[in-house]
């Protein structure tokens, strides 16, 4: 019997290091994604005005669920966007799905050059640990669906009224300050300088930061478009950490919405011109009635408008869904970069904003 030579394979400390950078940002971008989803998760058992609703709590779930798979994917395009930058594969595409099958531990036929081949069993493991963990958050989001279906319904209904309450004075607070006229305003804006208020000062200082941080992570070879995700992250940043959250959920809900709602009408029947507006009515009717997070509300129907006219300029159904993933993909970074610099400068440098501190805790 021929005994046949072992390749060997020498393990360098560059690819080690690589890997384990690569699990912690894993761990800590699955880390805040599960926290935002439970949170998500309870602010909107809060907007249900009081209902204990099975089908409505059946809902919260599958949201749940689906912000769960976006974290993952957005964990995904990280290492994705890894092996582009350093070369072992060229297109984001075919680093995108070797990256899927990996981390999913399917495995793959695509092979890693021969100085990263460590990284495929690493991207397993970090894909074992984030899934076990999305498998708790699971279970902690419908246990709970089970057990408020007992809650008292006395105590959402306050809740609800004290958000329409805040609401309404903000508004009238902001019609307000619209109706004066422009000489008016100036005396008021000298003395809140003169009172050192810089929140504006903060604010820029904030979307610079921001703004740069997202431009870089765009530049390293993700290939998404820029403005989606400059967009979202400056909707989503606010000096108040409680608008904040407000916008993100709103953002990423309706443009789940919207995308889900797009890519049904042009997955079923033919390419017929009529399929956008009627697409961009339900997805209204849905946004209004069924998801109910009234921030940020028009992303659902532009959304769909994006994906079903990507899909029927180019006649073909492929290219509609991979504009619409895309432009999930690229809301959800952008909401990311924002939120976690709100969160960020709220801690470095709080201001009081609307009478309120900011601070990063919710509300």
């Amino acid at each position: 019997m021929t005994n046949l030579p072992v390749p060997e394979y020498i393990t360098s400390v560059t690819e080690v290091t690589w890997g384990i950078v690569l699990v912690a940002a894993t761990m800590v971008v699955h880390g805040f994604g599960m926290i935002l989803t439970i949170d998500t998760s309870r602010t909107l058992e809060h907007r249900a005005n009081g209902s204990h609703s099975f089908l409505w709590g059946l809902g919260n779930i599958i949201l749940a669920s689906w912000l769960i798979m976006l974290v993952h994917l957005l964990e995904i395009a990280v290492w994705a966007a890894f092996f582009v930058v350093t070369g072992s594969i060229p297109k984001f595409g075919t680093s995108f799905y070797f990256a899927l099958l990996e981390y999913t531990t399917l495995g793959s036929s695509i092979n890693l050059s021969d100085e990263w081949n460590l990284l495929e069993g690493m991207i397993a493991i970090a894909g074992l640990m984030t899934f076990a963990w999305s498998t708790g958050v699971l279970f902690t989001i419908v246990q709970g669906f089970q057990n408020r279906q007992l809650e008292l319904i006395e105590a959402r209904r306050e809740r609800r009224q004290a958000i329409l309450a805040s609401s309404a004075e903000r508004r009238s607070g902001e019609t307000g300050w619209q109706n004066t006229s422009g000489f008016d305003r100036l005396p008021s804006a000298i003395q809140r300088l003169r009172q050192a208020d810089l929140v504006g000062v903060r604010f820029a200082a904030h979307i610079f930061i921001a703004s740069g941080t997202l431009w870089l992570l765009l530049q390293m070879g993700i290939g998404t478009n820029p403005i989606w995700a400059i967009s979202a992250m400056i909707a989503v940043s606010d000096p108040n950490m409680h608008e904040a959250m407000t916008t993100f959920r709103g953002r990423i809900f309706n443009t789940l919405l919207g995308c889900t709602v797009g890519l049904l009408f042009l997955v079923v029947g033919s390419t017929s011109q009529w399929k956008l507006p009627l697409a961009m009515a339900v997805t209204v009717l849905l946004s209004t009635y069924v998801v109910r997070v009234p921030a940020m509300w028009r992303q659902a129907p532009i959304t769909a408008a994006l994906v079903i006219a990507s899909g029927l300029m180019h006649h073909s159904k492929e290219v509609g869904i991979e504009d619409g993933l895309m432009r999930v993909i690229e809301v959800l970074l952008g909401c990311m970069v924002g939120l976690f610099f709100t969160w960020l400068m709220s801690r470095i440098w709080p201001v009081r904003v609307a009478g309120k501190a900011s601070s990063a805790s919710g509300p």
